[in-house]
């Protein structure tokens, strides 16, 4: 009977296996580990930035062609102006005789102001249109415009996605319910928790304040290859592509011989950011950066590095920066081929060096060893293909155990330090984090693991790993206060009352409710309403519950201030109907019942690192 290919493969594997040759040709394992890891002793040259940053050297070195250390003003072609370094990305500026457009208008009100205040050094005339190239940097338009209608062009569903990203407090997510807990992990990322000057503030200038929004709707949606002309320039705009998000406006000058893209980064495409996101597809990244390199364009401005000037040296970049990306998704597959999980991928999947050379492959933003595994767990989900890892221990049963074979507290607590004293980082808080687990209130175990973590972020070079790593050092050593959720302010739950209705239903605690089931109906005061079927252990969302099968237990009347109080936990439910803020149809001690099954918010409990108890 004739064999099957893959039974073949699989018969020719024992083989080999058996014959020892598997283990003669990898015997050893710091085969499969980066020996240049500076997480884990590799030698590192720490210097000090402007700002009094400690930072890893290879971050300064050639940092400042690709990223606006401070602010100025480029005029890479006559009439168009760069603006970085005002805002946390740069934005463009195209001068026109009827008067100005902008590419990019701020991720905040506050970027907008900035940014018309470095206008205002070089040109009176008024903002009369706005190209939104990216999701992120659309908040600033109000200002910009100036109280005058503007033309306001964009990607057909950006209005969605703004809608949807401002519901959750601002950070994009794929279930909008956790908007708040990715929007805090954002403030983290842009280094809201660092000092602005010494060891511990940020080596790259990156600073996002609160997100607060200006924006303007798209009056102007464009399709992709659809040419218009804006104050007398011709543009051709492409929306097919996207990279961090899926709604970017890419826009050709022909006349000029520009493009105006978000694709090209100061580092390698950021294909995972530690503050979690939707998944980044390297591979519609690399078709939204072979669009641009084949228009063969003479300036490429980007909002999100410094442009390049000339047609050989934007070709050239480009290459490289689509050859790095590509490397990134291929070395991946073929190490999932290869039976490697996400952890090995961190360390195998490593630029060589002629694609390190590329100026805008510098790792400056995020690190290479962070994309690997979201690329793994989107195209294989979590499960390594090693059995040993289905049935994980709780972090705390193992933190326990793992104590004891190590030898006990003190022990533990030694081997850190001996790992710390090598630059062994990585290996250092992986120990110290035993002891963390088990009770992170321990003062020594939290300030050695700052410690720990500190020199982590000193040796690193991706801005996006700094800012965590740091943040986390500072809380543990009670220099400042994580907070765990960003929620909205109360506009935002009166504008959109219902949604958070929808949004509500996750915070059911099943083992407080566990024999009760109540048919809530909210009406509330601008005309809307909704529900919540809570049946026990589950809360259903209902969009129409004049028109659900089942009639409402309690129906409750109440203004979407009122139920921004609740839902933040202002104030209890008992004390807004005492108030009369809350009028309730039905019985009030099922509805107290019920209300008292959500969790609260509580200031204490909505910090990353547990703050230590005054002494």
């Amino acid at each position: 009977m004739l064999k099957s290919k893959a039974s073949l493969l699989v018969s020719a594997a024992l083989v080999v296996m058996f014959t020892g040759s598997t283990y003669a040709n990898s015997n050893s394992v710091t085969s499969l580990v980066n020996p240049n890891n500076q997480y884990m002793g590799a030698p590192v040259e720490l210097v000090k930035s402007p700002n009094g940053a400690m930072t890893n050297k290879v971050i300064t070195d050639g940092i400042n062609d690709v990223v606006y250390m401070e602010p100025s003003i480029d005029n890479p072609a006559e009439g168009v102006y760069v603006l970085g370094g005002f805002a946390l990305v740069p934005a463009t500026i195209i001068e026109t005789d009827e008067g100005l457009i902008i590419f990019d208008a701020g991720d905040t009100a506050s970027d907008g102001q900035k940014l018309l205040d470095a206008i205002r050094t070089f040109t009176d005339k008024p903002i009369k249109a706005i190209i939104y190239g990216h999701s992120h940097t659309v908040h600033g338009a109000g200002t910009l415009a100036e109280g005058k209608e503007v033309i306001t062009i964009g990607h057909p569903d950006l209005d969605g996605v703004v809608e949807s990203n401002m519901k959750g407090g601002g950070a994009p997510a794929y279930y909008p319910e956790i908007g708040p807990y990715l929007t805090a992990r954002l403030i983290t990322q842009f280094n809201t928790y660092l000092p602005k000057e010494g060891p511990d503030s940020p080596a790259v200038p990156l600073h996002l304040p609160i997100i607060t929004s200006d924006y303007i709707p798209v009056n102007t949606p464009v399709e992709d290859g659809q040419e218009l002309t804006i104050l007398g320039e011709r543009m051709q705009f492409f929306t097919e592509f996207g990279s961090d998000d899926k709604v970017h406006t890419t826009v050709w000058l022909p006349e000029r011989k520009l493009v105006l893209n978000t694709f090209l980064w100061s580092s390698p495409p950021q294909l995972y950011s530690l503050r979690g996101d939707q998944f980044r597809d390297p591979a519609e990244w690399v078709s939204g950066l072979k669009l641009v390199r084949d228009l063969e364009a003479e300036v490429l401005v980007t909002g999100a590095a410094k442009p390049v000037v000339g047609k050989e040296t934007i070709a050239k970049t480009l290459n490289g920066y689509i050859d790095g990306t590509n490397f990134i998704l291929d070395q991946t597959l073929r190490g999932i081929t290869k039976g490697q999980g996400p952890d090995e991928l961190r360390h195998t999947v490593v630029f060589p060096d002629y694609l390190r050379e590329i100026p805008n492959n510098q790792e400056n933003y995020g690190e290479i060893s962070s994309y690997t595994p979201a690329i793994f767990l989107h195209a294989v989900g979590w499960y390594d293909n090693d059995a040993g890892n289905i049935k994980p221990l709780a972090p705390i049963d193992e933190a326990n155990r793992m104590i004891v074979a190590l030898g006990g507290y003190d022990q533990v607590i030694a081997l850190s330090e001996k790992a710390f004293d090598a630059n062994e980082f990585a290996w250092s808080v992986q120990l110290v984090n035993y002891l963390y687990v088990q009770n992170p209130m321990d003062e020594k175990v939290r300030l050695l693991k700052a410690k720990v973590l500190r020199q982590m972020a000193y040796v690193s070079t991706g801005a996006s790993d700094r800012a965590h790593i740091l943040s986390q050092a500072r809380s543990l050593e009670g220099k400042t206060h994580m907070v765990r959720n960003f929620y909205p302010e109360a506009p935002a739950f009166a504008a959109a009352p219902t949604t958070f209705v929808d949004y509500f239903r996750i915070r059911l605690d099943h083992k407080l409710n566990a024999d009760n089931t109540q048919m809530i109906r909210f009406d509330f005061d601008n005309g809307q309403s909704a529900g919540l079927h809570v049946r026990r252990a589950v809360a259903e969302f209902v969009e129409s519950p004049e028109s659900y099968k089942i009639p409402a237990d309690i129906v409750l009347s109440l203004s979407g201030e009122t139920w921004a109080k609740l839902y933040l936990s202002e104030a209890t439910f008992e004390d807004l109907v005492k108030t009369g803020e809350i009028e309730v149809e039905g019985n009030l001690k099922d509805a107290i019942k019920t209300f008292n099954a959500f969790d609260k918010i509580v200031a204490h409990e909505n910090l990353v690192i547990p703050p230590m108890p005054a002494k």
